[in-house]
């Protein structure tokens, strides 16, 4: 199960798809943290002016001037941030929260390919082990036919019993090839999840020590699921992201603060007795105020208000919904142990049971029917405690994905 694991967590492509969304948000930090940098700007022009005329009046008459045919300008230009209202820092914090909900949904979904797999596999080994048995009933009931047919002939038993086992090996015969059929379908879900080949049939490892025995307490599965759950985490990201549209709605109501460098160079200078190139530096502050913010985001602040509340509200939902997780993986746990004792009681009653019918049918005090039916009873307890093994692994590792642990 192990190197079922590790080969999920390698090569899932959910997983893969995850980690690209995280990559995605890690750049998309840096991305915003450039708006801090210096903005720098390269612009250059050429033009080739032909036939230059002034017009007196409305186009009444017209004199051709003499004029430069070739005119070009070229600058630098660079545009430093000083004062933003702190938008620029709540931008860089929103995408910070982006990237660590993305790093939670790649926990979140690595926890969802663990929990799949274990399910998935002893799933898998549930179906071997009631296909092992049941070809068992198989093999018992054969011999039991050419029993009936021999006694059927000498007039022991009637055709009725021997209809009736035939009918009883036919239904083994399609529970195995039904549940066959399940193993391959599982095996390619495994397969999908793993990164094998989806015509690789798989065969689960299961020993006895990977039955749990672990005591769990509600009060503390509880407790350690609202610490572990990245549900909750991401709830808890979720309301800072909607603090923070708030802070940044707020942030308009603050005028925007640049320093500003610029290096120019004209031709011909286009100043009155300067027909040579010019060039000059320059370097100040430019403000803008939007004004009109002071009524205009009145209903954004309302909007992200609101937004706030409702992203406390689905906190307190996602809380229910884990409780409720936390409390049938539980139950479902402890049942499965209870389960245990009650098939192991069933497993010893029938083969005290399949003994003693097996004593009369040797000595000639029963019918074949019966020691058929008390092998059949005695196989079908064994599957149950097959199952109930499995089950208590399966819910046992269902727990401990609820309570993210996984």
């Amino acid at each position: 199960m192990d190197e079922a694991i590790l080969l999920g967590i390698k090569n899932n492509r959910q997983l893969k798809l995850a980690n690209a969304d995280l990559a995605i948000a890690n750049e998309n930090v840096s991305q915003a943290k450039i708006a801090k940098a210096p903005r720098i700007s390269l612009n250059g022009g050429y033009n080739y002016i032909g036939d230059p005329k002034i017009y007196e009046g409305f186009y009444a008459r017209n004199v051709t001037v003499d004029y430069y045919d070739h005119q070009g300008f070229a600058n630098i230009v660079s545009s430093l941030p000083i004062y933003a209202g702190n938008a620029i820092n709540t931008r860089i914090n929103q995408q910070e929260l982006i990237s660590e909900m993305q790093e939670s949904a790649v926990k979140m979904t690595e926890a969802d390919v663990k929990n799949a797999i274990t399910e998935q596999y002893f799933t898998l080994e549930k179906l071997y082990r009631q296909i092992e048995v049941t070809k068992q009933n198989i093999i018992n009931t054969d011999i039991r036919i050419n029993q009936l047919k021999s006694r059927v002939k000498n007039g022991q038993n009637l055709t009725s019993d021997l209809l009736r086992t035939e009918l009883q090996q036919s239904n083994f015969k399609v529970s195995v090839f039904r549940s066959t059929n399940t193993i391959q379908l599982i095996s390619n879900y495994l397969d999908i999840l793993i990164g094998f080949p989806t015509n690789t049939i798989l065969k689960p490892e299961v020993t006895e020590s990977m039955i749990p025995t672990e005591n769990m307490n509600l009060q503390q599965s509880l407790e350690e699921a609202f610490q572990n759950r990245e549900e909750i985490k991401r709830a808890g990201i979720r309301i800072k992201l909607s603090e923070s549209s708030l802070s940044l709605t707020k942030s308009g109501f603050k005028p925007n603060l640049n320093a500003n460098i610029i290096l120019n160079t004209e031709y011909p200078a286009q100043w009155p007795n300067y027909v040579n190139i010019l060039n000059y530096w320059a370097a100040g502050l430019s403000l803008n105020w939007d004004i009109s913010s002071f009524y205009n985001l009145k209903h954004r602040i309302s909007g992200d208000k609101l937004e706030i509340d409702k992203s406390n509200i689905a906190l307190e939902v996602t809380k229910d919904q884990i409780t409720t997780e936390v409390k049938n993986a539980y139950v479902r746990y402890a049942e499965s142990k209870e389960n245990i004792k009650t098939y192991k009681k069933d497993v010893e009653l029938s083969m005290s049971n399949y003994k003693i019918v097996k004593s009369r049918y040797d000595n000639d005090f029963a019918l074949i029917s019966e020691i058929v039916d008390a092998e059949l009873q005695l196989n079908n307890s064994r599957i149950s405690l097959v199952n109930a093994n499995l089950d208590l692994i399966i819910q046992y590792y269902s727990l401990q994905y609820a309570m993210g642990k996984l």
